[in-house]
């Protein structure tokens, strides 16, 4: 097997992008339509270094990338490339690029086998400021793309980007702000290196999102931690933690701010959804209270939700696609919404599982607006989600909801109950 990396600095004329330095609003429906199920899902970390170095830590799974060969005499090829542009933060959108490259990851193998394949780019990055990254990885074979963008602050060392997890075991980086497994990890911030470390342990039961024409009143946090326990890092910048239960651990070297690393623990299987129990919950998005409440208090919860499609499609066949394209859209809301709850919770990922994803996206750094429909169609369908600033963490964000979306949820919600999978284009 040989595994080769090539660097391409600047502006690559081979790779275009919806991210453009003109002064043009660019549609970000990609950063989703390429995630989730079936595609290319790559994992990335952000790690700052040092005041100089900034890492983006890479990893992807050969089993979702295209191998090829000419002829039966050859090793199987792939060929994958990395391109980042960083940006300088600040609410115009995207007007001041500062870096652009395009690695290029080749695996050139006799046997496929399946592995994931892990690497490093190293960015520039000043400590004192903040960037936006924009990252799309390409699988050159297949001529697919998946897109991803990062708010990266490097201004405020106790921000979760100064930090990083690796598991203990194999030295290798934990890629996820969750984890499901009894493994040890270490947590890394070679910035804080000797700084004593806070771990506040929570255990919290959040609600899933209201239907978007709902009204909602929120109880203010409470940020006294069921569990407190003071850590140190070593001279080195690590320290190894005790696993927690099901929860979040938030990681604080400043007790005087509330910003910094915060590591969740869901269900056992998350993201997936590999069992009856956690394909009941999803439901009450479509369940009457009633129907929800004998589901969830079923004997056989598989026969109930089997029966609750059953009913609704008239065969078993149409009962399997539904179901399928149901819990699809729930795990692909997991992989792509979670914040501080799982991401089917999340009012993005109620709307993306009910209405599908959107074709149109527009974002800046406050809010984003899905459009479905035609954008300058008056009648189109459109949902804002407005940023909410959470020291849990940066994904979380909050629909503005309104009245006028019963009518469009409630023809959504029907075609559900009628058997039929919903798409809002």
């Amino acid at each position: 097997m040989r595994l080769v990396i090539c660097i391409l600095f600047l502006f690559s004329l081979l790779f275009t992008s919806c991210v453009t330095t003109q002064n043009t609003t660019p549609n970000y429906a990609g950063l989703y339509q390429n995630s989730g199920s079936n595609t290319l899902n790559p994992s990335y970390v952000i790690y700052h270094k040092s005041n100089t170095e900034t890492q983006l830590h890479f990893k992807f799974d050969t089993e979702k990338i295209l191998y090829t060969r000419k002829d039966k005499t050859q090793p199987f090829q792939s060929k994958v490339a990395i391109h980042y542009r960083i940006f300088s933060e600040g609410t115009s959108n995207f007007k001041h690029l500062l870096d652009s490259a395009t690695h290029v990851v080749e695996d050139i193998t006799p046997l496929r086998t399946k592995k994931n394949i892990l690497g490093v780019i190293n960015l520039k990055m000043e400590f004192g400021k903040n960037y936006r990254l924009y990252v799309r990885f390409t699988d050159i074979n297949k001529n697919i793309s998946s897109e991803k963008l990062f708010t990266i602050n490097k201004s405020d060392q106790t921000f979760e980007h100064f930090f990083m997890l690796f598991v203990s075991e194999t030295g290798q980086p934990h890629f996820d702000l969750f984890y499901n497994k009894d493994t040890k990890l270490d947590l890394l911030s070679e910035m804080n290196a000797g700084k004593e470390i806070y771990a506040h342990f929570y255990q919290r039961d959040f609600p899933i999102a209201a239907p978007p024409f709902g009204m909602t009143s929120t109880s203010p946090f409470q940020y006294k931690p069921d569990v407190a326990i003071l850590y140190r890092f070593d001279s080195a910048g690590k320290h190894t933690f005790d696993m927690f239960n099901k929860g979040f651990a938030h990681f604080l070297v400043d007790t005087t701010k509330r910003s910094g690393f915060t590591l969740f623990r869901f269900d056992r299987n998350f993201p997936e959804i590999k069992n009856a129990y956690g394909m009941v919950d999803p439901l009450k998005f479509i369940c009457t209270k009633n129907e929800f409440e004998t589901l969830s208090t079923a004997e056989n919860p598989k026969l109930a939700i089997d029966n609750f499609w059953l009913t609704r499609t008239g065969s078993k066949e149409r009962a399997r696609e539904i179901i399928k394209k149901f819990y699809t859209r729930v795990h692909d809301a997991n992989y792509m919404f979670t914040s501080y709850v799982e991401g089917w919770k999340t009012d993005k990922g109620m709307i993306s599982i009910i209405f599908g994803l959107p074709k149109t996206v527009r974002k800046d750094s406050h809010q984003e607006v899905w459009i479905y429909g035609e954008e300058s169609n008056i009648m189109s369908l459109q949902f804002v989600f407005s940023k909410v600033t959470n020291p849990f963490s940066t994904e979380d964000y909050r629909l503005q909801r309104s009245p006028n979306y019963k009518t469009n949820w409630y023809r959504a919600v029907d075609a559900w109950r009628s058997g039929r999978v919903y798409w809002a284009q």
